[in-house]
């Protein structure tokens, strides 16, 4: 496949990121962003921007394998990502009031398991990733023993520049399998999130099933919304709808602080 070669503003946006807020913070609140598999916190700062507008603190976390080289991937454990969330809660639980985390696609899913197991105010996930298709299932089980990677479409990477994102261009099938293994996890303990919780999910999404925001509403058994947009590819937080989303998130945020 040809190579796209991304701008080096493009990897400098790709690294963690901590906005203060750019006014003052009265709720004490810190929010937890957290990118999809392949990508990087380029994804995230689009809705990190607008949220720190609104006076809130926000920490756009970098995925342990991410934003360097997709062989890098080749060597993590799902449980590697969780702690990556981990690290950055337990370093902020003492200096906020309130911590909440969100995340688009994997990111999604990570935030749901996280709040398995850490005590946030509130979880929302954007087009959240919660199942594989049987064929990818197969495919990435078979082939992570190899780590094989499999290019991304063409215009799809040329797409990810032109909406200054940074992403790989191909997928590590054995970073893929970790994924598989993670929802297992989260199918069985997503029963124990007892925090509110926000799901957003576009109609048009064609990365993953537009259902899994309904499978994963389904499974919560806590406090829950969901909003479900009738435009807006996968990565929401750079389409034309995203701002429709930003609102509900802060419209959920401020009435969960509230309380």
């Amino acid at each position: 496949m040809q190579e796209v070669i991304f701008p080096e503003r493009l990897r400098e946006l790709a690294k963690p990121y901590f906005y203060s807020a750019e006014k003052e913070n009265p709720t004490n609140t810190l929010i937890i962003l957290v990118h999809g598999f392949g990508a990087s916190p380029t994804e995230t700062r689009p809705l990190g921007e607008f949220l720190c507008k609104k006076g809130f603190d926000i920490h756009g976390i970098l995925l342990t394998g991410h934003g360097t080289d997709s062989k890098d991937l080749d060597n993590i454990s799902w449980k590697d990502w969780y702690q990556d969330i981990e690290k950055i809660y337990l370093a902020n639980i003492k200096k906020y009031e309130n911590i909440f985390i969100g995340g688009l696609s994997l990111g999604g899913a990570l935030s749901l398991y996280a709040a398995t197991r850490l005590d946030f105010k509130g979880v929302f996930t954007i087009n959240a990733l919660y199942r594989f298709k049987r064929t990818w299932t197969i495919f990435a089980w078979i082939s992570h023993f190899f780590k094989l990677h499999r290019p991304r479409n063409l215009e799809r990477v040329k797409w990810y520049v032109e909406n200054d994102l940074f992403a790989y261009q191909d997928d590590s099938t054995y970073a893929a399998y970790q994924i598989l293994k993670m929802l297992r996890f989260l199918h069985v303990e997503i029963k124990r999130i007892k925090i509110p919780a926000l799901i957003i999910q576009s109609k048009e999404d064609k990365t993953i099933n537009p259902q899994s925001a309904e499978w994963i509403f389904e499974d919560l058994k806590t406090e829950k919304e969901f909003m479900q947009l009738d435009r807006g590819d996968h990565i929401l937080t750079v389409d034309d709808s995203k701002y429709l989303a930003f609102e509900k998130i802060l419209d959920f945020l401020n009435n969960k602080i509230s309380k």
